[in-house]
């Protein structure tokens, strides 16, 4: 059952106010299995200041979003979201999702009980016991109390857990520890967990607006597509081909590639655009053909972050990675152009990219043999191209209308649309 558009709650002032129920499908009718539940911790979304709530807004809709299917009750408080699980499935659906989501510090996968002291020391026993800590094993108790209103303070709760933990014959320790219990103490709710999970950090998927992503089947543009999310961009991927038809490309490991990234934001469109109106028209431009080549793409980039609303173009370039993308290049392929160009990867060496591909999991797909448009092109490239030559040349070989007209023979594929093929309306 896919979740519905929740509405937003308003908090009040107190950092340590109770949780509220986010209205929508998930409600009390999915109780928690077991009484666990998972707590989201907030990443950077803190120094948005009076825009904070519209991060907070758009983390939400994408929790959601990479929960569709999955029943769950969720809450929000200052800090933090409270998601209970409807089941044990459920719980290793949610864990999975949020592993893709980009706007969390931490979550945390324990359970909940009252905000009382002797409540507290019973269940933190029970997560001790459960955990099969041995005994002399070092144990570091993190213990934090919200709500300041309530009659025992963190000190109080440690110190409970540190008797408790002595006579399972566990050792207490500050540093040098194995294992370590989190007790969280809210208003409405304390937490304990042994579980804590690095989030993603970063910005929810949508905070910075569209780019468009230069999307090639090798292993540097959908690392750098990654990191276009982590700050906050909704991709739309353009990807050239060298095929007589869209078919060829649509039915290659490129639509793989997006797949897997979409994991990390559900609903990407591509435009598989020919690159045969190029390589056709361009036939005198020599060592320059793939700077000329990289100025097509872009300008391409340009008229569909245009009619996408996009405000950036991200590019999987690495500064002197190969011999055509050095400085100069880089400057002059971008000659004209009003969009701004994002690399994210300019500083990373080729190691650094194909771990971070194998991260994600694009490493094994980007590897597969394929037709690549720009290995194709690069026959002996210039490696320093001044600007009045790739203008001269951009003039010449009539780029843009041979951009424009690349674009309207171009294929659009929505996954919004389950994969449906719709043609490009004429630019």
């Amino acid at each position: 059952m896919q979740s519905q558009k929740t509405q937003q709650h308003v908090r009040g002032r107190n950092r340590g106010a109770g949780l509220r129920r986010i209205k929508g499908e998930r409600s009390q009718a999915y109780p928690a299995a077991k009484n666990k539940v998972i707590t989201v911790r907030f990443g950077e979304l803190w120094l948005r200041g009076k825009n904070r709530g519209a991060y907070i807004n758009m983390l939400r809709s994408n929790l959601i979003r990479l929960m569709a299917g999955e029943r769950f009750a969720l809450e929000y408080g200052y800090d933090r979201f409270i998601i209970r699980p409807g089941s044990d499935s459920g719980l290793e659906a949610i864990k999975g999702g949020l592993s893709h989501l980009f706007g969390i510090s931490s979550y945390e996968i324990g359970y909940a009980t009252e905000p009382s002291l002797a409540r507290i020391s019973r269940l933190a026993r029970e997560v001790l016991l459960g955990a099969g800590i041995r005994e002399g094993e070092k144990l570091r108790i993190n213990a934090h109390r919200t709500y300041k209103g309530l009659s025992f303070n963190s000190m109080d709760i440690t110190r409970e857990v540190i008797s408790i933990a002595e006579s399972m014959g566990i050792d207490p320790q500050i540093r040098d520890y194995g294992r370590e219990i989190f007790i969280n103490v809210t208003k409405d709710s304390a937490y304990v967990s042994m579980e804590r999970i690095k989030g993603l950090g970063g910005l929810p998927v949508g905070t910075s607006g569209k780019g468009v992503v230069l999307l090639s089947g090798g292993i540097d543009s959908p690392v750098a597509a990654w990191y276009a999310m982590k700050r906050g961009i909704k991709p739309v991927y353009v990807h050239f081909h060298g095929f007589p038809n869209a078919g060829e490309a649509i039915a290659s490991k490129v639509p793989r590639i997006v797949s897997i990234l979409s994991a990390y934001s559900p609903g990407s469109r591509v435009y598989y655009v020919p690159s045969h109106l190029f390589q056709a028209g361009t036939l005198k431009s020599g060592r320059f053909e793939l700077i000329l080549l990289k100025a097509f793409m872009l300008r391409v980039a340009e008229l569909v972050a245009k009619s996408e609303d996009a405000e950036a173009i991200f590019t999987g370039e690495s500064l002197g990675q190969v011999a055509s993308q050095t400085a100069s290049n880089m400057l002059a392929e971008q000659y004209g152009l009003k969009m701004q160009i994002l690399r994210p990867l300019v500083g990373f060496d080729k190691q650094e990219i194909i771990n971070k591909a194998m991260a994600i999991g694009t490493y094994e797909e980007s590897i597969k043999p394929y037709r690549d448009v720009c290995s194709i092109n690069a026959r002996n490239p210039a490696t320093r191209t001044d600007v009045a030559t790739i203008a001269r040349l951009i003039k010449d070989e009539r780029i843009q209308g041979l951009a424009r007209r690349s674009l309207k023979a171009s294929t659009i594929v929505d996954s919004q649309q389950g994969g449906r093929e719709t043609p490009h309306p004429p630019g």
